[in-house]
């Protein structure tokens, strides 16, 4: 199994046992399809758009948008809709989740590396083999890297300090 199943897996089984946007017990075949076409549409959907996507140069147009529109009412589509939008968005989000928690793993890696060649070298070099200010760059570098990845910027400890004190 994949990261991205076990991540939607894990998602999945936060929802509830049955999803809104499934078909509904007593919903006919051709509502549910309306529906999923209404669905499918996107957050600036409505029913007269979806018609129009589903059904170009249909004869029947205004026909089919009241029956739709009686589906909707009879089925709560709009509801539906919206839960299936935010159940979108979770895994949105726990996809982005993952991603930055391994691109945090690979910087505290690099940034561990970087602080072991710093330690190595200050260890058998020789005081006048490198300036002073290259040493400190290469510190200052390695743990402002390090503490951005965990959040701890100086600005962000400046704001949860609050103002000085004279």
């Amino acid at each position: 199994m994949t990261d991205i199943e076990k991540t939607l897996e894990k998602v999945k089984a936060e929802s509830l046992p049955f999803e809104s946007w499934e078909r509904l017990a007593g919903e006919p075949g051709a509502a549910y399809a309306a529906f999923c076409a209404y669905r499918d549409y996107g957050p600036q959907r409505n029913i007269r758009r979806a018609v129009e996507a589903a059904e170009k140069n249909e004869a029947n147009w205004g026909k089919r948008y009241r029956v739709w529109r009686n589906w909707s009412a009879a089925f709560r589509w709009r509801e539906r809709a919206e839960e299936y939008d935010a159940w979108l968005d979770r895994l949105k989000q726990a996809e982005r989740r993952k991603g930055i928690e391994e691109r945090e793993a690979a910087y505290r890696e690099v940034t561990g590396k970087m602080l072991s060649v710093v330690e190595k070298k200050l260890a058998v070099m020789e005081p006048g083999e490198l300036s002073q200010g290259a040493v400190v760059e290469w510190t200052r570098t390695a743990i402002d890297t390090e503490r951005e990845i965990f959040g701890l910027t100086a600005e962000k400890e400046k704001r949860e300090a609050g103002p000085r004190q004279l």
